[in-house]
């Protein structure tokens, strides 16, 4: 540990063992030394092993489990906000190897929430289909999907578990989607998501539920997916509107050049 001696002791050794877990010398999983053996073999306080490992569990790069130790956190898969409609794809360009499990394809009835979420009456048929997403062969995300039987006729002759929804919309059913709305909140798996997500009872998740739009506003799909708490992370930019000075000397806003995330007083 002789390399930045004017930093924190306590610094350095964090540093030291996030290189161990990124290059992959620490494996997920693994139990780490406990601060007393890192304490003796480095010839450092217990106090500033403490401080070290506390930083990188507050990172995600460790965890602790209550009566047996510190181990290496399992690596999250980090989502862009846009990728959430398709799992599968954002896992494949982040070369993780994927697979999908059709666990439930049925015909239902819309219930009220579902006909007023699907614009369609109470009680009309509807598809009701759940996917299993495994990466690296562990279960991540169940995707839970509903449409409209008769605006999706024939649905049960497509391959689910390798083609997603979005894809069906687009190249086989030839609609335009024109809006995504998305709502994320944190949840706990219930005995069912559990079952199907091969999680103990009370897991922790996030659950997106999502509503895709075509061009004119009709809805298409209503979905809810959860996604495992302890391997996913969302991210999301938001671009904000510069204000610049006008030319009465009063500040201004710069006009948006048509990326609908930027917000500009018209």
């Amino acid at each position: 540990m002789g390399q930045g001696q004017h930093r924190p002791l306590y610094s350095r050794l964090q540093e030291r063992i996030a290189e161990l877990i990124l290059s992959g010398k620490l494996a997920p999983d693994a139990r780490i030394q406990s601060e007393r053996e890192f304490s003796e073999d480095l010839g450092v306080s217990r106090m500033t092993v403490r401080r070290a490992l506390t930083e990188l569990v507050n990172e995600g790069l460790l965890e602790r489990k209550q009566g047996s130790g510190t181990y290496v956190a399992k690596p999250k898969v980090t989502y862009e906000a846009a990728e959430l409609a398709n799992y599968a794809q954002a896992m494949q360009r982040r070369n993780i190897a994927t697979a999908s499990q059709l666990l439930e394809f049925c015909e239902s009835v819309a219930s009220r929430r579902l006909a007023q979420s699907l614009g369609v009456e109470i009680g009309s048929p509807i598809y009701r289909v759940a996917i299993l997403r495994l990466a690296n062969r562990v279960p991540v995300v169940l995707e839970r999907d509903f449409v409209s039987c008769a605006r999706f006729p024939g649905l049960q002759d497509w391959d689910l578990e390798k083609t997603s929804m979005q894809d069906l919309l687009t190249d086989i059913y030839g609609i335009t989607v024109g809006q995504i709305s998305q709502t994320l909140e944190a949840v706990v798996a219930s005995d069912t998501v559990a079952r199907q997500l091969r999680v103990d009872d009370g897991f922790p998740l996030l659950m997106l539920s999502r509503l895709v739009l075509a061009g004119d506003g009709e809805p298409l799909v209503f979905s809810q997916d959860f996604l495992r708490g302890d391997y996913a992370r969302i991210h999301a930019d938001t671009r904000l509107a510069v204000e610049k000075p006008s030319l009465d000397g009063q500040p201004g806003k710069e006009e948006c050049t048509g990326d609908p995330s930027c917000i500009a007083d018209r």
